[in-house]
């Protein structure tokens, strides 16, 4: 593959902070910002110092800062450039710092209320001798009885898995990596041509390149999929409901589709389904399609409690032996009193009504941004958790741009990218605002930009 180098100098701006800090902080915001993407080849140390007009020794140092805060890599004989992670760790980021009025609505979490009696009760019921036990080791004992409500609780999306099938893990981001580094042998990994951060980050910890597929308002088209197998492919990442950032469902027909490509061709299928029992209405999960070739993925955090950090894999049978060379490694991550709390809010139906009022709340979001949005062309679903703002080629950056200078943070297409051709536009997180009042304003806001550049 030829990389081309791109020809960006930044604006440094005028201060007392050292040149080549400004410039390391520089190359972060072109990347979260979509300016710069990720295998973007930066100018060589002398061309940039040239355009700067400062010594290349200057540039040298930026550059190895950048590196350090994982921004950028370099290979003898390649060059520098962009790793991508910057756009990611910007994401989480943000709430790093004081944003003294800005609303942000970047990080795409559910809606928090300010106190949860529910957990309040939860911890006053612990019968005090099982206490203690809770900070130990979690144990064999504890791990079966968990899986066991997990079980009964992936079966409401028609996924059917034992707890011999079932892998637990801290959280549906480490449950990605897991599924990633117990299949070595697949250096490509096919996904949508948007994709959420955490899967751009397991590939990158695991060296894996991302093969990005074209996508429709039905998601994944099923020639991009074959054409990815004809390729090679044998591993691929698909987000099939409520996608992120995209909001996209696929319909039943497409999935159907795809899992006869993938029958066709003896390729694996990693669903990644953490949205999935959000929406009333949605289609059988994959793995209730094709259980022999699907490793399905789902956790609680989007739909129970963000804080709630538990991840499930379901494995088909044909994988069983790597589930439990992992099975070991991954339990060593997960808090007791975390499975715990979620084995008895499953048990006696916390869970399940913690998830009907997370659709209430995005629902009556929905309806808030319908009201506030204008002319902005946008699509979403009354239980999905973030809005896609559809845009012209190349506008995602300047509108992201433009709303932070009205005091909005949303998030560009670029920090989804897995490959160059992808569609445009930004990712609007209904969760994030701390109320309804506060994500009002911020719509109206957006919508005062208009949908151009």
């Amino acid at each position: 593959m030829i990389v081309c180098m791109t020809m960006w100098v930044p604006q440094l701006p005028a201060s007392d902070q050292p040149a080549y800090l400004a410039i390391a902080d520089a190359i972060g915001d072109a990347i979260r910002l979509g300016h710069l993407r990720p295998g973007d080849q930066l100018p060589t140390h002398r061309l940039l110092a040239d355009l700067l007009g400062v010594n290349v020794s200057t540039v040298s140092r930026a550059y190895r800062e950048a590196a350090r805060r994982r921004y950028l890599g370099g290979e003898v004989g390649r060059g520098t450039y962009v790793l991508g992670v910057a756009s990611e760790a910007a994401l989480f980021a943000l709430h790093q710092k004081p944003l003294g009025g800005v609303i942000d609505l970047s990080a795409n979490i559910p809606p928090v209320a300010a106190s949860d009696p529910d957990l309040e009760t939860a911890l006053r019921r612990l019968d005090s001798g099982a206490v203690a036990r809770l900070l130990h080791y979690p144990g064999a004992g504890d791990t079966l009885v968990h899986l066991d409500a997990v079980s009964r609780w992936v079966k409401r999306r028609s996924v059917e898995a034992g707890p011999e099938d079932l892998l637990v893990c801290a959280g549906a981001q480490h449950a990605m990596d897991t599924a990633i580094s117990l299949f070595p042998d697949a250096e490509e990994i096919a996904c949508e041509s948007l994709v959420y951060p955490g899967l751009k980050a397991a590939a990158r910890h695991w060296k894996r390149r991302l093969h990005a597929l074209a996508m429709d308002g039905d998601g994944i088209l099923p020639s991009a999929f074959e054409g990815a197998c004809r390729a090679g492919i044998r591993l691929a990442v698909f987000s099939p409901t409520l996608h992120n950032p995209t909001t996209v469902t696929m319909g039943l027909d497409r999935r159907r589709t795809l899992m006869a490509i993938a029958r066709k061709w003896d390729v694996l299928v990693i669903e990644e389904d953490v949205y999935g029992l959000l929406r009333e209405d949605a289609p059988p999960a994959l793995a209730a399609l094709a259980p022999e070739r699907v490793v399905y993925l789902t956790g609680l955090s989007k739909t129970v409690a963000p804080g709630l950090r538990l991840g499930y894999l379901a494995f088909p049978p044909g994988q069983r032996a790597r589930m439990r060379d992992a099975e070991h490694h991954t339990s060593w991550y997960v808090s007791p009193l975390a499975m715990a709390l979620a084995t008895r809010w499953m048990e006696d139906g916390t869970a399940w009504r913690r998830l009907l009022a997370q659709r209430k709340e995005l629902a009556a979001r929905h309806r808030i941004a319908r009201e506030h949005l204008g002319d902005l062309a946008w699509r979403g679903e009354p239980h999905c958790p973030h809005l896609w703002l559809t845009l012209p080629p190349g506008g995602s950056a300047a509108f992201t741009q433009a709303a932070a200078a009205a005091g909005v943070v949303v998030v560009p297409a670029g920090v989804f990218a897995s490959g160059r051709q992808n569609p445009d536009g930004v990712r609007i997180s209904l969760g994030a605002a701390t109320d309804r009042a506060a994500l009002a304003d911020a719509l109206s806001r957006l919508a005062s930009l208009g949908g151009r550049p």
